[in-house]
């Protein structure tokens, strides 16, 4: 009966101890400030292993809540806790393409502050981070491009070397954005740097290569009217009998192929590839029948 009692008595103090600690944590937590949950993220290190091997779920429950506190503090200095929301999350899940995306706009762009270099470098490094994992995003290609020839050259901090280098390299992943799948109005931007930031025979080819995978025939013919500039009427000439010996003969091997796949499918022998590669080339360069002769 005594040891029943004590027994008693002890879990009845304990059961008082860790009310009393309960009240005690409820009344620390509520002197926090408000969103101070949303501003405390462990160290990416220490992640992995706190996810037990569910490493694209927490991943995404991170996610989740970043866009929380983005949605919040958009207009307060607490944005810059987007780029360690955005290690996080690609730290655990590196294939995750959106964060990048987000990181970067969102490092810059977002909150109160006037943008400086720090603000500036910061997003490049998530944009350069997301293409080493997806080197042919073209949304990844188009940012960090707009962001080196546009954002680079008005903030304070960069000197005339570095905007010179900035705006090439920003042209040139811009370029690179338009010929893996940007939209036409990023194509047709794309083909306005040329003249500026290409050498002549690049910007022959990329605009040869343009008017060829333009869906759009108001596109095409603006990108026509570029390569004639640079190069004349008759580089335009040589593309669209290209375009049409690769029309044809696919109207004669697969009509029922759209051309885009039938971009895939023809042989590496047809008289407007280049065996070695796949890749088009221009009339009368190397083997082959001429471009312009129906098969």
């Amino acid at each position: 009966m005594r040891r029943r009692l004590l027994l008693l008595v002890s879990l009845a103090a304990s059961m008082f101890v860790v009310h009393t600690a309960h009240d005690r944590a409820r009344a620390a937590r509520a002197a926090f400030p408000k969103d101070e949950d949303l501003l405390y993220l462990p160290a990416p290190e220490h992640l992995a292993w706190m996810s037990l091997g569910y490493r694209e779920a927490l991943a995404d429950l991170i996610w989740i809540r970043a866009l929380v506190f983005a949605g919040s503090h958009l207009t307060d200095d607490e944005i810059v806790w987007t780029d360690r929301y955005t290690e996080a999350i690609t730290s655990l899940a590196p294939r995750f393409e959106r964060p990048y995306l987000w990181g970067g706009i969102s490092a810059i762009y977002v909150g109160g502050k006037n943008v400086d270099r720090s603000m500036v470098e910061r997003a490049i490094r998530i944009y350069r981070e997301g293409l080493e994992q997806f080197p042919e995003s073209h949304e990844l290609l188009y940012r960090l491009g707009m962001l080196l020839l546009h954002q680079v050259p008005i903030t304070p901090g960069y000197g005339d070397e570095e905007i010179r280098r900035a705006k090439i390299e920003g042209a040139r992943l811009i370029r690179k954005a338009a010929a893996f799948g940007a939209d036409p109005l990023v194509r047709q931007y794309a083909a306005t740097l040329i003249t500026d930031y290409a050498g002549r025979q690049l910007a022959i080819q990329f605009l040869q290569s343009q008017i060829l995978e333009a869906e759009d025939e108001a596109l095409r013919e603006m990108l026509r009217q570029k390569l004639a500039q640079i190069a004349g009427r008759a580089a335009v000439t040589d593309v669209d009998r290209i375009q049409a010996a690769f029309t044809r003969e696919r109207d004669r091997q697969k009509p029922y192929v759209p051309l885009a796949l039938w971009a895939l499918l023809q042989p590496g022998d047809a008289p407007y590839r280049d065996g070695a590669s796949g890749r088009t080339r221009p009339a009368g360069d190397g083997p082959g029948r001429p471009p312009d002769k129906a098969p």
